[in-house]
């Protein structure tokens, strides 16, 4: 299983380290390509930029060097776009869509911008993405590409899913999903589920229930004493006192969970695996699309410590191994990536 944190510009950091993690699987199989993540994990999910990356790996079947392209080129269009002062959100939702749009059009299947989210293909990678409404944002919604007996596949796009989990609220205006009349407002999912782990395992034990946890890959954004939200971010933005405050939380409670987990799991060897830049990435913004070079040089470096290239090495065994460790209580792989903001 894999779930990822959002971030912004600083998902690329999630994207090297996946991407060098499938260079190693493609040498430790002796394979004659690099494998795609989706042949890999059995369930993807993310939040906000780990919301997007999920859906272009997972949903989409991309190769981590293509979604490393993808995701350059689409920040870079709706990063460089600053709405004037006094604006309700910092940046252009629509420029947002198209860019998510074309992404789809240029991957999908039918190669069809308004492709559906479920997927219902033999070789379907399970992915989600965590989302809000605006009617309760403390209460996490996922948007899943697979039906479970408990909760149908959303009938949506490929890309307003990629659009709910991405609305920041400071940074993009909700998206309205939904029949007409019926519709309601969605943004990202940071308030509850910034770091989706728990939501991973619970979607897990009710999509594999016979089967054994192999491997959980979280992957994030950075340290959270390297993420905040400078106060002059918040001017001029018409959001609620309690969101903003909410916001600021968000670093910290995707460590704590990453916390619980790793201590729920100690003793269970290669089975849990965190990967989350240290340092480096203090004074890079969510919107500097132009620091893309200093996310990639930053989380280079820490892929070269030595304390994770051990961590990484035994995390390839595993994805490698396809042992199960524990039930799905516990489940056979799986993946993460969250959202700091």
């Amino acid at each position: 299983m894999y779930r990822t944190d959002g971030g912004g510009i600083r998902g690329l950091s999630m994207l090297i380290i996946l991407e060098h993690l499938m260079n190693k699987l493609k040498v430790e199989e002796n394979l004659l390509a690099v494998p795609h993540p989706c042949d890999y994990f059995d369930l993807i999910g993310g939040t906000g930029t780990g919301g997007l990356i999920a859906l272009m790996l997972g949903r989409l079947r991309m190769s981590v060097e293509d979604a490393v392209k993808a995701y350059g080129q689409l920040v870079k269009e709706v990063f460089s776009d600053v709405k004037p002062p006094g604006s309700d959100r910092r940046f252009k939702a629509s420029k947002l869509e198209r860019a998510i749009k074309e992404i789809v059009r240029a991957r999908s299947a039918s190669q069809d911008p308004e492709e559906g989210l479920e997927d219902t293909r033999e070789n379907a990678c399970g992915t989600f993405v965590c989302t809000a409404t605006a009617a309760n944002m403390s209460l996490p919604v996922l948007l899943r590409t697979y039906n479970t007996c408990e909760h149908q596949a959303m009938d949506c796009t490929i890309w307003q899913a990629g659009r709910a989990t991405s609305a920041a609220p400071t940074f993009f205006k909700q998206i309205q999903i939904g029949h007409p009349g019926v519709e309601e407002a969605f943004l990202d999912g940071g308030m509850g589920h910034n770091n989706p782990t728990t939501a991973l395992l619970l979607e897990a034990k009710v999509l594999f229930p016979e089967k054994q946890i192999a491997c959980i890959i979280s992957l994030g954004t950075g340290q959270p004493h390297t993420i905040n939200i400078p106060k002059s971010s918040l001017l001029n933005q018409v959001i609620p006192l309690d969101v903003i405050k909410a916001m600021q939380k968000i670093a910290t409670d995707c460590e704590k969970e990453h916390q619980s987990f790793a201590h729920h799991f100690d003793g269970i060897a290669n089975l849990y695996f965190r990967f989350n830049v240290e340092q480096g990435m203090q004074n890079i913004q969510l919107n500097q699309w132009e620091n893309l070079s200093d996310v990639a040089a930053n989380t280079r470096e820490y892929i070269q410590s030595q304390l994770v290239v051990n961590q990484l090495a035994d995390a390839v065994k595993s994805l490698s191994e396809k042992i199960g460790r524990v039930p799905t209580t516990g489940f056979s792989k799986f993946a993460a990536l969250g959202h700091h903001i």
